[in-house]
């Protein structure tokens, strides 16, 4: 229930991001914001819920990491527009995050039920590697959603902040979510040595993974660049947020597709 009321509220605070523009009387779009912080509230109980129903962090599966991921993008949305003086740039972030809320959400219900976790997450390791994925996630779909205001400007000038602001919260996004994708990727591989007495292995996930990483290296390398910088790095970053997409939904695909063999289960 709390989820599905959180997914409603998600759609009907993109509507008011949408069309507030078009009312001066609501120039921080006030009403989007508090729509958007109920629809994260439902969602952390929803979460809070599973997680005492299951006994485990609810990261078993693809769609309890999607609903993390929605709620730390959620969060860290908002978090950012506290602090954001022109908030119609709000909407493309937004616009991510319902993305991977439908996901979510149309997932099979066998993938909604709420099982006990395998041996082989029963580790300390599993919540650290998994959540730090989830606000790496997050930061890199922040860096999307702000790339997507950044292309749209030269047809929605007086409706979005100056180029120099996006660039800004693209780049700041993208030295958030870094870390963070490190810290997942190092833990993951001293969970695989604990779990399979190997710290990389060249597992498909593993692999992509490390291609997502560098990539992010690589806009973090080039941003300085003024050649780089501007439209460019908006589309480096939303390639390299469909590098994530791909990661973590494309990858298991691929597996079962092309009969590969992962130890991982998403």
């Amino acid at each position: 229930m709390w989820i599905t009321l959180a997914y409603g509220l998600l759609w009907l605070a993109l509507i008011t991001y949408l069309v507030y523009p078009w009312h001066e009387c609501h120039p921080r779009c006030w009403g989007g914001i508090g729509i958007s912080l109920g629809a994260w509230i439902c969602l952390t109980v929803g979460l809070v819920e599973r997680s005492i129903a299951a006994g485990h962090w609810p990261l078993a599966n693809r769609y309890e990491f999607a609903l993390c991921w929605v709620w730390a993008g959620l969060g860290l949305h908002l978090l950012l527009e506290a602090s954001w003086q022109g908030r119609c740039s709000g909407f493309f972030v937004l616009v991510v995050v319902l993305l991977v809320a439908s996901y979510a959400v149309t997932r099979p219900e066998t993938m909604k039920e709420i099982t006990l976790l395998l041996p082989a997450l029963r580790s300390p390791w599993f919540p650290l590697h998994a959540a730090s994925a989830v606000i790496a996630y997050a930061a890199c779909g922040s860096a999307a959603g702000f790339g997507l205001a950044y292309l749209f400007t030269q047809r929605m000038r007086e409706r979005l902040p100056p180029t120099a602001a996006l660039e800004r919260a693209m780049e700041r996004s993208v030295v958030l979510g870094f870390p963070w994708l490190t810290f997942s990727i190092l833990v993951g591989a001293i969970w695989a040595q604990h779990a399979w007495a190997r710290l990389w292995g060249w597992d498909p996930k593993e692999t992509w993974a490390l291609l997502t990483w560098l990539w992010y290296l690589m806009v973090l390398h080039l941003s300085p660049m003024p050649h780089w910088r501007g439209r460019r790095m908006a589309l480096l970053v939303l390639l390299g947020f469909g590098l994530v997409g791909f990661t973590f939904i494309g990858v298991p695909w691929l597996v079962r597709w092309v009969r590969l063999e992962s130890l991982h289960g998403f």
